[in-house]
């Protein structure tokens, strides 16, 4: 399968800071979530050639596992650290949750850290507009533009970490391969995910996780994501 590590510059498919990525029923969406990168699936499947995926970052969580909060509005399409869309046939995401799984809904989440994310956002969004390079703010420096690579993997296989051991998996889909040496795997009624992306949302952010993972099942076009804290 098609691998490329550290992608610094941008390839044919791949568009920065895409706009109306989420369905007009779920405006909602764009509260929560900032998109990244759009990638044409065709780079790493001819057959999904114009299977368009988004990479997102979600404005929270401050601390703790995104959905942490809110497991009583779980379906099992979510989870603390996991969350599903469908890809439209327009390549639209519709959220398979509910709105009340992102704890901004509820009012109850650190107004600060949501400003900091969405004007460290704003900022890596003009920079680009200026330079056709990605760079971040970090609050951990010293307000200085961090050139940053726009994904840490394109395709490949699953890579072992945290995001596996961390939470479970939502109940619609089922991952193996938790033992060392084993393949790991997530299917959706059978059918199996790919890895299409991963990066660091502090490469575009101010923080956020360290590993923001992207997996795709052609057949539901259900895109899965979860998330990566060392």
């Amino acid at each position: 399968m098609f691998h490329a590590k550290e992608v610094k510059e941008l390839l044919p498919g791949i568009t920065p800071f895409p706009e109306n990525i989420f369905t007009d029923d779920q405006p909602w969406l764009a509260n929560h979530l900032l998109p990244l990168l759009s990638i044409d699936l065709g780079i790493l499947r001819d057959e999904l050639s114009g299977t368009v995926v988004h990479v997102i970052c979600p404005v929270e969580p401050y601390d703790g596992y995104i959905g942490e909060g809110t497991t009583s509005f779980h379906n099992e399409f979510t989870s603390p650290n996991w969350f599903a869309f469908q890809l439209t046939d327009s390549n639209r995401y519709r959220f398979l949750g509910s709105e009340r799984y992102f704890l901004t809904n509820k009012g109850e989440f650190d107004s600060k850290h949501e400003a900091l994310m969405r004007e460290s956002y704003a900022k890596s969004h003009d920079y680009f507009e200026k330079n056709g390079r990605l760079a971040s703010y970090s609050m951990y420096g010293s307000g200085e533009a961090l050139e940053n690579s726009w994904l840490n993997n394109l395709g490949g296989d699953f890579e072992n970490g945290n995001w596996i051991y961390g939470a479970e998996v939502p109940s619609a889909f089922r991952l193996t391969g938790k033992l060392a040496g084993e393949k790991i795997e997530i299917t959706y009624e059978g059918n199996s995910f790919f890895h299409v992306a991963d990066v660091a949302g502090y490469n575009y952010c101010a923080t956020g996780a360290d590993s923001i993972l992207v997996f795709y099942e052609p057949k539901s076009r259900i895109v899965l994501f979860t998330f990566d804290w060392s």
